[in-house]
């Protein structure tokens, strides 16, 4: 199985479950805002509005027009009984042998302040006499359409243009029956019917406006009482979605909401107890897992990591966020742990191996195995870190191999003699004074490799006390070269001790430091050839004192110097000489045991340099002394 260590965390197949087509491409943006005002309130009432305002849309429409037809059917009966009223004045005053002018006059009298036009006109189409007008400066009105309509039905109507006024007027024409041809016209401008019909138009849309912003209200409360319940179920239920479980419903005056946020508070109480449990059972689990030692690595059936705790990331070099989702062998990167879980996965009940992990070969003492219950199977590996237990374990073996090869030589001449001198060897005096010599000094080899092994093993433990005293660090090394001076003589060598600047007295116990100097000189003296020269030297800065010890001997190889400091190590230069190989351990753990460091600069046939350096303060080895 492979994934993109970029990309998300694979799911394995048999763990995904079926998802409806909406809640797999609905992705809402989940917020806290308050409904109120917002989408849900004004759909539930804008419906309501739409069609209210519709209604009274089209009733306001429907009453306006029916208003002007209303009106128009009004005014035009009233302009026809008008009409043939003025017909029959005007007719009797004709048939009377009245003139044009007193016709004219009979209609400036009757049209006093009212705004009605009247006209009079003969058989011909001439205008006899008009009420706002010149008649005689009025065109022929034989073929004026109310006119033709009156003479051939008894009464005519026209909605149209003066010609004489330019302006919009109802005509109602009737026959004057006293005159055969000769009409009455009345007509008023329709600018008043506008204006009453607008009137109409206004009253109309103040009245369904009013109703409209009532309607508007109502709806707006009625979707507030449904609003609020679903607003405060929202809001809690995002609540709850960001974990805080403590959420609950208010009580609704609506039976439904009441019904539904009773089950909501049933739920989040269920779910509360559900969390509370787990997050207890969580808590426990990364507890555990962040005080082991070992490194533990969960993953599914696929092998896909899952969990990580602190000791596994230490040991891969990964942290656990970024790996949460990558195979195990991306993580671990290494195909024997790999191969581990697999063979747990795929049926073996317990893997176990030692492996050898990374660049610097860590040995990890690995388990896989596999956990399942009836909802998933999980790969379980377990890591542990033995390679200081393997380290141990093998200086363990060469410290006994070195131990025994120590003791069996003393031991193997001191039986080759005493089986001598039980053979008849005694009876030689001279033979027995050499043999018992020998044995003696194999002896005292025996009890100096005694000494040497308690005093490391006290020095490691750290049970070994200090005794500190104020000493000259020039005196200090000089007293430990004057006492190897005569074997310096017998190898005929050189030895001077210097000091660079002045010196002030430091604090260290005397007979270790002297015992670290003597073993360092007497190495030296060992392995310089005759001729050659020893270099002491101490200098001091603001806050150390060094010492070195430089020889011109054989030197060591690079190889050699990074065990130099290991018990029973010896160079091969220094297989065959005398000595336990523990000096330089010895050595090192004095001065540690001082807070300071030791150290060695060689070459091969150019010589050795060992350098001390001692801190001026040493706090707890100070108090350790007290």
């Amino acid at each position: 199985m492979t994934a993109d260590s970029s990309g998300p965390p694979t799911i394995p197949a048999s763990r995904r479950k079926s998802v409806s087509p909406l809640a797999e491409h609905w992705r809402p943006d989940f917020s806290n805002k308050p409904i109120g005002p917002g989408p849900l309130r004004l759909r539930l009432a804008a419906p309501f509005v739409v069609v209210f305002f519709a209604a009274l849309l089209l009733l306001s429409l429907f009453l306006g027009s029916r208003a002007r037809d209303i009106y128009l059917d009004r005014l035009s009966n009233q302009l026809d009984i008008h009409a043939h009223i003025l017909a029959d004045s005007v007719g009797r005053e004709l048939e009377s042998g009245a003139s044009q002018s007193d016709v004219q006059e009979l209609i400036q009298s009757l049209s006093g302040d009212t705004t009605t036009r009247m006209t009079i006109v003969d058989a011909s189409g001439t205008v006899l006499a008009d009420n706002q007008h010149d008649p005689l400066a009025m065109d022929n009105h034989a073929n004026r359409p109310e006119i033709v309509q009156a003479l051939r039905v008894g009464s005519g109507e026209s909605t149209r243009e003066s010609s004489t006024l330019d302006e919009e007027f109802l005509y109602l024409a009737a026959p004057i029956l006293q005159v055969e041809g000769a009409t009455a016209r009345v007509a008023v401008p329709l600018d008043d019917v506008r204006t009453t019909v607008r009137n109409v138009w206004i009253w109309t849309i103040g009245a369904a406006s009013g109703a409209v912003v009532l309607v508007i209200g109502i709806a707006w409360v009625i979707a507030g009482r449904i609003v609020h319940p679903l607003e405060d179920l929202r809001k809690q239920a995002h609540a709850v979605a960001k974990g805080d479980l403590g959420a609950r419903v208010r009580p609704s005056d609506t039976f439904e909401f009441a019904e539904v946020g009773h089950a909501f508070n049933r739920m989040t109480e269920e779910l509360e107890t559900s969390h509370q449990a787990l997050n207890e059972a969580r808590i426990r689990l990364e507890a555990v897992l962040a005080e082991l030692a070992d490194g533990v690595v969960i993953t599914d059936e696929e092998g896909v990591v899952l969990r990580m705790n602190a000791a596994a990331e230490l040991l891969f070099g990964a942290e656990e966020s970024p790996s949460i989702g990558k195979p195990f062998v991306q993580v671990c990167r290494d195909h024997e742990l790999d191969q581990l879980l697999k063979s747990a996965l795929d049926g073996q009940e317990h893997s176990e191996a030692a492996v050898e992990h990374g660049l610097n070969r860590r040995t990890l003492l690995t388990t896989a195995q596999v956990v399942e219950d009836e909802r998933e199977r999980l790969g379980l590996v377990v890591l542990r870190d033995i390679t200081e237990l393997r380290r141990l374990e093998t200086v363990r073996r060469e410290f006994v191999a070195n131990v025994s090869h120590e003791l069996r030589t003393p031991l193997t001449s001191i039986r080759a003699m005493v089986e001598t001198l039980e053979a008849g060897a005694i009876e030689d005096e001279a033979i027995t004074v050499d043999f018992l010599g020998r044995i003696v000094g194999e002896v005292d080899r025996l009890t100096a490799l005694v000494e040497d092994l308690l005093d490391l093993a006290r020095l490691e433990a750290g049970r070994t006390k200090l005794n500190l005293a104020i000493v000259d660090p020039l005196e200090l090394v000089t007293r430990a070269a004057d006492r190897l001076r005569p074997q310096i003589d017998r190898a005929q060598l050189a030895m001077d001790v210097s000091a660079e600047g002045s010196l002030t007295p430091i604090r260290v116990d005397r007979v270790r430091m002297e015992q670290v100097l003597i073993n360092l000189v007497h190495n030296a003296i060992k392995f310089t050839p005759g001729g050659g020269e020893i270099h002491l030297r101490v200098s001091q800065s603001r806050d150390r004192t060094r010492i070195e010890v430089q020889d011109t001997g054989v030197g060591i190889s690079p190889v050699e110097q990074i065990r130099l400091f290991e018990r029973f190590y010896k160079s091969d230069k220094a297989r065959h000489s005398e000595g336990t190989g523990l000096g330089l351990a010895i050595a090192k753990h004095i001065v540690q045991a001082h807070d300071g460091t030791i150290s060695v600069e060689s070459a091969v046939d150019k010589g050795s340099t060992f350098q001390i350096e001692l801190p001026h303060r040493r706090v707890k080895t100070a108090a350790r002394a007290r």
